[in-house]
């Protein structure tokens, strides 16, 4: 069995993304918060609600890819109102948002679970900020609840609510299981791997991001390779990604069908959107990585392996 380590850390370097070594990005972010403040308090000069703001989803967890052509960066950030659920309705403060970011030629838009500032350079998609909006208040035993604002415009009342959650313990859980920061690593190299693959071998009815990430949340094992040296033990990220596809591919049942819970409240199904038909494709798809992955694991020379990793990963993955 070829040792193709340092090609997966190849790998993982072209195509890893977060905060740390992109700072347009990060100046996009910070200039839509000042923009928010600035625009609540001319839309609502008196008692103008605060918020604070944090960095949720990949760039949170730091298993953020870069997107592939055509695609653009999807950034999730995290708006907290220091106000309680009840004192406003959740499409209203949605519509807080929308006007006061609604300047210049960007493009808004209120979706069903935050607000969505759209940028774009030279005619094509650059990146997009996803406004998750919460509320906040204290329970009876003095502990901090949050809530997402849920729901469009035009939605019927039932479909416009807030919905307890907990933005940041996916986080404390992630570390609280994988104490080892070089196994949470590795774990996040594999959550990368498995989001090109997802970008690369899906036009349509992707798996989310988060779907992934719950996945090798419940299925990850760290994997050294014992056989190439002795101290310190190389990470065997190949052995790591086969046993989470191996994990995924088990937990579809009999009728092709996958449904794995958000590990954190409101614990909901993170492939309840997709389709019948689309849970079927991602399970062929699932199915031709782990052969590929077999295949290459099974190859004696670095580049053969590489060579067949490429047909799932693309040209991104390096030969040498």
């Amino acid at each position: 069995m070829a040792n193709i380590q340092s090609q997966f850390n190849k790998f993982h370097d072209v195509i890893k993304t977060d905060f740390d070594d992109n700072k347009p990005l990060r100046d996009q972010r910070d200039l839509i918060i000042d923009n928010l403040r600035c625009g609540l308090k001319k839309l609502i000069p008196r008692n103008t609600p605060t918020f604070s703001y944090f960095n949720q989803g990949s760039y949170d967890l730091a298993t953020g890819v870069i997107p592939l052509s055509g695609e653009d960066y999807d950034i999730d950030v995290g708006i907290i109102f220091k106000f309680s659920q009840s004192s406003y309705q959740p499409v209203e403060v949605k519509q807080w948002v929308y006007n006061a970011l609604k300047i210049g030629s960007r493009t808004v838009e209120i979706k069903r679970p935050c607000v969505r500032v759209q940028y774009q350079q030279n005619a094509a998609k650059w990146f997009h900020i996803d406004l998750a909006i919460y509320s906040t208040e204290r329970d009876y035993l003095g502990k901090e609840k949050y809530y997402i604002a849920k729901g469009f415009i035009d939605s019927h009342e039932e479909k416009k609510f807030w919905e307890i959650s907990e933005p940041s313990k996916l986080k404390e859980l992630l570390k609280s299981k994988i104490a080892d920061s070089s196994d949470r690593d590795q774990f996040r190299r594999i959550i990368r791997y498995l989001k090109r693959w997802k970008d690369y071998k899906f036009v349509a009815g992707r798996p989310t991001g988060i779907a992934l990430t719950a996945c090798c949340y419940n299925l990850f094992m760290p994997q050294k390779n014992y056989l190439y040296n002795s101290f310190p033990y190389p990470y065997d990220d190949l052995k790591a990604l086969q046993i989470v596809v191996d994990g995924m591919i088990k937990m579809f049942s009999w009728k092709n069908q996958i449904s794995v819970k958000l590990p954190v409240e409101p614990y909901n199904d993170l492939f309840e959107k997709m389709t019948h038909n689309q849970k079927e494709s991602m399970k062929t798809k699932l199915l031709d990585l782990q052969a590929i992955l077999i295949s290459a694991s099974n190859e004696l020379e670095p580049s053969d392996a590489c060579i067949k990793l490429r047909k799932v990963f693309g040209s991104d993955f390096p030969i040498s």
